[in-house]
């Protein structure tokens, strides 16, 4: 099976089969967009979860569909802001520890290993959605300019754009995560 006969499975007979397939295809990839935006690796686990549920609910309504990822990432993403929105504090919690991994070799190396990788995972808590996202995406899932256009929806120049915004926004973020300089 391909990914076209599965979405044609699952719009024309809602075909779990179709869905299934569709699910181990991409299930990987959602979990860690998911994880990305909210560093918690139960959450991420519901939230990937109630998406893919969602769209199996959706299927239904379509007229048509040419790639399934974009559109299930839209659905992905905006429960991920939902959770985030019904979150009180974006400060990635005890969980979040649990991506963190050990540097191999001597262990002040991976004292000093782990301290960096939560400064750049804290970093990237406190920056917006929509930058977190386009970081996440280029440099921790390496997607290409035009996957990301794809996946996003915009315009491939915005995605620059968005991402050198993004870039500068983490850079700032991160001198003060690693200097103990408050957010103003």
């Amino acid at each position: 099976m391909n990914e076209t006969t599965a979405i044609s499975l699952c719009m024309k007979s809602r075909d779990p089969r179709g869905f299934e397939y569709l699910v181990k295809q991409y299930r990987r990839e959602a979990y860690f967009h998911a994880l990305g935006f909210l560093g918690e690796p139960a959450a991420a686990e519901d939230i990937c979860q109630e998406s893919f549920a969602k769209a199996f609910a959706y299927f239904p309504r379509l007229k048509s569909m040419n790639a399934f990822y974009p559109w299930f990432y839209t659905i992905l993403k905006n429960n991920c802001l939902d959770y985030i929105r019904s979150r009180k504090s974006l400060e990635p919690l005890d969980e979040a520890e649990a991506i963190i991994e050990d540097v191999a070799g001597d262990p002040q190396r991976s004292i000093e290993g782990a301290d960096e990788k939560r400064a750049v995972w804290v970093a990237l808590q406190r920056l917006k959605p929509e930058f977190r996202e386009i970081l996440i995406l280029k440099h921790l899932r390496d997607t290409s300019y035009a996957d990301i256009s794809a996946i996003l929806q915009i315009p491939r120049g915005t995605v620059m754009s968005r991402l050198y915004h993004a870039r500068r926004a983490f850079q700032h973020t991160y001198t003060q995560t690693t200097t103990g300089e408050s957010t103003p």
